[in-house]
């Protein structure tokens, strides 16, 4: 299939494609079902996985990537939260315990 006829699917229509597959037994039994070659199914099946929801929306992996790293911009901030207050409990039942 050509590029340009591979970008006429709809957003909504890969994504249901790639559902589909996700839950199938084969990639082979959705191509059938769908009309679709089986090499798009598995890459919708696979970016869908990776992407969830905004897999095939516009700027969507981007989106996805600016929210994992906001995400662990997070997580980083709490860990080093945390570490400083386990520093703090060391330092402080050390003194004790001299």
């Amino acid at each position: 299939m050509e590029e340009n006829e591979m970008s006429q699917y709809t957003s909504q229509f890969k994504t249901e494609v790639a559902k589909a597959a996700l839950k199938s037994k084969t990639y082979a039994e959705v191509s059938k079902k769908y009309g679709v070659d089986r090499t798009n199914v598995k890459k919708w099946a696979d970016t869908y996985e990776k992407y969830g929801a905004l897999a095939f929306e516009e700027n969507g992996p981007e989106i996805f990537q600016q929210q994992k790293i906001r995400d662990l911009e997070h997580q980083i901030a709490e860990l080093q939260e945390e570490n400083e207050i386990l520093k703090k409990a060391t330092a402080f039942f050390s003194k004790r315990s001299l």
